[in-house]
């Protein structure tokens, strides 16, 4: 089978994947169900503080990833001009743009231009990243992006025998990855590099000059961050290594303990499919394979162009599973966390895939992905009948114009088999857009509610000329537990002031304060204000009588 590179299929998508990631980018307001509104609200203090250096949450010192993602954020703040969702979800737009451009440039070197393509598009289309990590700010895109850039330098540089440019441009990814996310970052590295070098029995490499020099850079880079961080700030380096540690393993079988492991460790697998489908369906093509002695072999196209094929997906492989193996014996884990393992696992399933035209379990993936198709294709007009969607604007023309896109993709899908899983990769992205425009509108409405409302409560501690009044959560008003992040996030934004949390009472000031807290208080009551989840709190002053 022929597939060249200037593959018409490819270009679509390419053009598609614009509009369908950035088309409703910032049409809802901030989630309050994931780690969106914690990410948004620590970029936002850092730019009312100018403290760009130590993450603060309500004002307090938050230890839990240090600031690179944050600065991204609020380097999208400056560009937008604003603390609009857009701008909360624009780094993580380009990252997954950037994402599969990576991913294709780097497979490209080492795989044909057709599977480096298809992987690169599958990063984008995989059920988990299109439909959903793609409609909020979080970290884990950019974070694979890093962390997958620095598989492929090791890879890279191995195979070269350059070993400076290995490890040194590793380590400069590794230490980019922690001051996004942490420990994580040198527990991949030192995975990676294990597994690599000892299944070649490159032991010596280990003590290679290089090594050491990108161990050095990385210490001193690092260091200078906290060192810094405690010059200016007096931040406590102590604990927020603590935390760093204490964020490492919280999710793991040594607090949940070995039931809860057990069962997760025999659960993920199904979890792992369930995700990231339809592509890891993909793995039945393995099956033909399974007496083989050596899978990767078996993968591996008998190229004289290609000659060391097999050691790249040797790789891809090796380091896939060793990398998975830390979330497979963790108990809780997010989809999310192991994006950046996805290239490495879709190069050998497509490179399978091309192998295998032709045999029943290719022709099964086809008949079941021209089956999604078709269903797809009238299912769009569900939208007429579900209560959130049925009231839409132009519903009627949506569903048409989505259905008649989807149905011209079926309509090639049947004619041009050579290039079917192309065409379905358009087909997802075409599906993409048409929920931007169905299914994205009604999720608006909740969201909006706190929004609005959190925003008039602001209003009432402003004057009229738009200075803002000091404002404080009392007491345990606003915790420490993520729900109430979307909430001090829209007050702060609105008064271009940090809210920040006391259990004192000023004189003059406002308070932001529940009923619980109010017990046995006298105050003077200005508004209400809708606090997630559906709690509703008092914007006071204390009498002066009761203040100190």
């Amino acid at each position: 089978m022929s597939i060249v590179s200037n593959n018409k299929w490819h270009w679509i998508a390419v053009v598609l994947a614009i509009p369908a990631i950035f088309s409703h980018l910032g049409y809802v307001p901030l989630d309050m169900s994931t780690d969106e509104a914690r990410r948004a609200l620590v970029s936002l203090e850092m730019d009312l503080t100018k403290n760009y250096l130590t993450p603060t949450l309500n004002g307090v010192f938050y230890f839990n990833k240090p600031p690179l993602y944050n600065w991204l954020i609020v380097g999208s703040f400056k560009l937008w001009g604003d603390y609009s969702a857009w701008s909360i979800r624009f780094p993580m737009a380009v990252s997954v743009i950037g994402f599969s451009l990576t991913v294709f440039l780097w497979l490209r070197r080492f795989v044909s231009y057709q599977v480096a393509a298809v992987v690169a598009l599958l990063q984008l289309v995989n059920g988990r990243v299109l439909f959903y990590e793609t409609l909020y700010g979080l970290i884990d895109i950019t974070y694979s992006w890093v962390t997958f850039s620095g598989f492929m330098v090791i890879y890279t540089f191995d195979k070269k025998k350059n070993y400076w440019s290995l490890f040194i441009l590793s380590y400069l990814l590794t230490t980019l990855g922690f001051l996004m996310k942490g420990l994580p970052s040198l527990a991949f590295q030192g995975i990676t590099l294990g597994v690599w070098l000892g299944y070649q029995r490159k032991w010596k490499i280990f003590f290679h000059p290089a090594h050491f020099v990108g161990i050095f850079i990385f210490y001193v880079l690092i260091g200078t961050y906290y060192l810094m961080s405690v010059a200016e700030f007096d931040f406590p380096l102590d604990q927020a290594i603590k935390v760093l540690f204490s964020e490492s393993i919280k999710r793991t079988g040594l607090v949940f303990g070995w039931e809860a492991t057990i069962l997760h460790i025999l659960s993920f697998p199904f979890e792992f499919i369930f995700h990231f489908l339809p592509f890891t369906l993909f793995g039945i093509l393995f099956y033909r394979h399974k007496n083989s002695k050596d899978m990767t072999r078996a993968l591996a196209v008998v190229s004289t162009r290609r000659p060391d094929l097999d050691t790249f997906l040797t790789f891809c492989a090796l380091i896939f599973f060793a990398n998975l193996l830390i979330y497979w014996v963790s108990p809780q884990v997010y989809a999310r966390y192991t994006l950046m393992l996805l290239p490495l696992l879709f190069t050998l399933l497509i490179q399978a895939y091309y192998e295998q035209i032709g045999t029943w379990q290719q022709k099964s993936l086809e008949i079941f992905m021209g089956v999604v198709m078709v269903l797809a294709s009238v299912g769009v007009w569900i939208a007429l009948w579900v209560k959130a969607t049925c009231d839409l604007p132009g519903v009627e023309w949506i569903c048409a114009l989505s259905m008649m896109c989807l149905g011209i993709c079926c309509v090639f899908y049947y004619k041009q088999v050579q290039y079917r899983l192309d065409i379905f990769i358009v087909f997802l992205l075409i599906a993409r857009i048409s929920f931007n425009f169905l299914f994205i509108p009604p999720r608006a409405e909740k969201r909006l509610r706190y929004q609005h409302n959190n925003q008039a409560a602001a209003l009432l501690t402003m004057d009229d000329k738009g200075n803002a009044f000091p404002l404080f959560s009392y007491r345990k008003t606003i915790e420490d537990d993520g729900a109430t992040d979307v909430n001090s996030f829209h007050i702060a934004a609105k008064r271009h002031q940090v809210l920040r949390l006391t259990s004192s009472k000023i004189p003059g000031a406002f308070y932001l304060a529940d009923s619980m807290n109010l017990i046995g208080e006298h105050y003077t009551e200005y508004g209400k204000v809708l606090l997630y989840p559906d709690r509703s709190a008092k914007i006071i002053r204390f009498d002066s009588t009761h203040t100190k």
